[in-house]
């Protein structure tokens, strides 16, 4: 026998844990749900035959040897680097002078201690 007296005041018969104001039994249900997902791709993922690496692997040993890579290759090389190098001389140079005035500033700094 249901008491309905006390039905509308606090967690009685009617009142769902889903429904509870404060959202920790929203949360909790969520959180159990992404944690079940979780565990059920991981579990599917494992039954793979081939791991991703292997087949990212093969991939890239097959991309690697085509011609198209080689005569890219070929091509930046005999191309394009040697309008780069100029510019990454000067980039590193810059690095460089960039990194003696850091190095030159904790140097003070020590020696003020």
């Amino acid at each position: 026998m249901v008491d309905e007296g006390r039905a509308g005041s606090g967690y009685g018969a009617t009142s769902r844990p889903w429904e509870d104001r404060s959202g920790r039994a929203v949360g909790t249900i969520l959180a159990t749900a992404i944690a079940a997902g979780v565990i059920a791709f991981l579990l599917r993922r494992s039954r793979q035959e081939e791991e991703p690496a292997s087949r990212m692997a093969r991939f890239a040993r097959d991309w690697a040897g085509s011609d198209n890579v080689e005569a890219g290759r070929d091509f930046f090389i005999d191309k394009v680097l040697p309008e780069l190098k100029p510019a990454l001389l000067s980039a590193l140079s810059e690095i460089e002078d960039v990194v003696d005035q850091a190095f030159r500033r904790i140097e003070k700094n020590i020696k003020k201690f």
